[in-house]
Formats: C-alpha cells, sequence, structure tokens
C-alpha cells in the first residue's frame, strides 16, 4: 500500500525548490528521482512506462544529504547521457553515509525542460516534528 506523498513546489525564476517529506530515505530517494523525471517529460509517466534503460548507482558520502544530493545528480547525469528519463528505484542497500541501487528509465527524444543540477543550496535531511524526514531540494533550471 503506498502512503500520500507531500510535495510542495515553491517558485523561483532560475531554479525548482521542491519540498519533499517522507517516512523513509528509501522514499526520499524515490520521490526525488520521480519529480526529476516529470520536470524533464512530464507525458513519460501519463501511463505506467515500461523500463528500457537501468543503470545502477553505488555512493558513499559524508551524510545523508550529501548522499541524496549526490544520487539525485547522478541520476540526472544518467538522464542526460542516455536521453532518458528514470522513474523508478531498486534499492540493494541505503544506510546514513551510503546507497547501493538500480533506477529504472525509459528513452526519450527530447526532455521538456533542461535541468542543470540538483544543488546543496538548503538541502538538509532532517526529521521534523510529526517524525517525517523532510529536506528541500533545489533544482538549477
Amino acid at each position: 500500500m503506498r502512503h500520500m506523498k507531500s510535495l510542495e513546489y515553491l517558485s523561483h525564476t532560475a531554479d525548482v525548490r521542491m519540498k519533499i517529506q517522507e517516512s523513509s530515505e528509501e522514499e526520499l530517494f524515490r520521490i526525488g528521482v520521480e519529480e526529476i523525471g516529470r520536470i524533464l517529460k512530464a507525458e513519460v509517466f501519463e501511463n505506467p512506462p515500461q523500463a528500457n534503460e537501468m543503470v545502477e548507482i553505488s555512493l558513499v558520502s559524508l551524510d545523508m544529504t550529501t548522499l541524496l544530493v549526490e544520487f539525485l545528480n547522478e541520476v540526472l547525469l544518467h538522464s542526460h547521457t542516455r536521453k532518458s528519463v528514470f522513474f523508478d528505484v531498486q534499492f540493494q542497500h541505503i544506510g546514513e553515509k551510503e546507497v547501493r541501487a538500480k533506477i529504472l528509465g525509459k528513452r526519450v527524444e527530447a526532455f521538456d525542460e533542461d535541468i542543470k543540477a540538483v544543488t546543496y543550496h538548503e538541502a538538509q535531511v532532517e526529521k521534523n516534528k510529526s517524525g517525517m524526514l523532510e529536506t528541500l531540494i533545489v533544482l538549477d533550471i
């Protein structure tokens, strides 16, 4: 059973700011991947997409915040180099400073929007008052 996600877009001129709240690290990473995909090419999500791209990502980082930003930048790098939109993540391992996962995606002709980078600006994974993990992800458009 999937729970309701809490996502709010905050407007700005040269970037997209997403405030994400989730109950687990896995869901925090998954929503980040999905939303980057939606910005790159929303129509991929109109029908259940069939994956024709799969990439393994393995990262070790300083902390959960840095790990999340680096992971999303890896997804973005593979989106650009493979001209693909990634929409799902299969985790082999996720911890405070390490992630091993497969990202699944679909090749596309072109992107609707270009994302230059996932920035560290304002990103801080923390537990909020209701016990949910929360962060702000800023995408440089």
